[in-house]
């Protein structure tokens, strides 16, 4: 089968297809024929030598995929060979075929495209751990988003909003975060020299419940000055760097709680408690419009090379997403 090259660990990767072995499912599992996967920044650290897959993944790349059910592992009953399924992956998402544990499947919802649904399970369950499981978002609460604009950050605006919180977008963009008003979401402030001010001034001075901050670097200590008291902070995501300049008096006095979390690391067990509940809460939702992925492009999984250097480039909103 084709698939982007794996990857040798330690030893960046020339992005291009090759052939690999198809894959065969293990207990437990089911091998998935791919009809489109998401690229994340997660892969695009993976192929320059960094952030590896947890021992005993594919070393493949793609962390997501939506496709149909090909063949079933000893010990699968909840789905069918034919069955659209959406798939959380610890790597492998990236070929034209894919194994992935019975417990990271979702249903592939009739309402999302094929480049939907293949761009949506990383993205949708990193917003999902982050804000509900170590953010503990409650309704009535606020949320401040960085990163808002890209894949991970439109969706999280999406959920925080269906979760019941006050959603502030923040971004270096100011056109593309005015263009999320298609989301419900009215508030934003633009990360520059203003930005904590901007924040304190959209809530009356007292600062934010809830930050899930996608960018680090000097933005995080920025973002810990516009939370609220007894506020708290979910680092996700270092694309802005991964140092930062923090007065501790402030997360003392005003009691804040500061949070690092990955989700590709985390066990199947673990994923796959999430996956229930994320896909509890947003069947509904999907069904109706209330949460829809935004896909910026579309590429032939034989251009993975030019995808990888549009996500390296940025400035789009959403994902981009690979169709075998």
């Amino acid at each position: 089968m084709r698939a982007v090259r794996p990857v040798t660990p330690g030893i960046p990767n020339e992005i291009e297809v090759v052939d690999v072995p198809v894959p065969e499912p293990g207990a437990g599992e089911v091998v998935v024929r791919v009809a489109a996967a998401g690229l994340n920044r997660a892969d695009l650290l993976q192929m320059r030598g960094g952030y590896p897959p947890p021992a005993g993944e594919s070393s493949i790349p793609g962390l997501e995929c939506a496709g149909r059910i090909e063949k079933l592992g000893e010990g699968v009953d909840a789905y069918s060979r034919g069955d659209r399924v959406m798939a959380l992956l610890s790597g492998g998402g990236q070929a034209e075929l894919v194994a992935v544990p019975e417990g990271q499947l979702m249903p592939w919802p009739e309402s999302l495209s094929a480049a939907e649904a293949g761009g949506l399970p990383e993205a949708a369950l990193t917003a999902w751990t982050n804000l509900v499981v170590e953010g503990g978002l409650r309704s009535g609460e606020s949320v401040l988003v960085t990163g808002a604009t890209s894949g991970v950050g439109s969706f999280a605006v999406q959920l925080a909003r269906e979760l019941g919180a006050r959603v502030i977008a923040a971004g270096r963009d100011e056109a593309r975060l005015k263009a999320m008003s298609g989301f419900d979401l009215e508030e934003h402030v633009v990360l520059g020299e203003s930005f904590v001010d901007d924040v304190h001034a959209l809530t009356d001075g007292r600062g934010v419940d809830l930050v899930l901050d996608l960018v680090g670097g000097e933005w995080t200590a920025k973002a810990i000055d516009a939370l609220a008291p007894h506020g708290r902070l979910v680092l996700v995501g270092l694309t802005a760097g991964a140092k930062a300049h923090v007065d501790l008096t402030h997360v003392l006095r005003r009691q804040l709680k500061i949070v690092g979390s990955l989700l590709r690391i985390r066990t199947r067990a673990e994923k796959a408690t999430l996956v229930r509940a994320f896909s509890s809460f947003a069947a509904a939702r999907f069904d109706d419009g209330r949460l829809k992925p935004v896909v910026h492009r579309t590429y032939p999984l034989a251009e993975a090379a030019s995808a990888y250097a549009a996500l390296a480039a940025g400035g789009f909103t959403g994902k981009l997403v690979l169709i075998p």
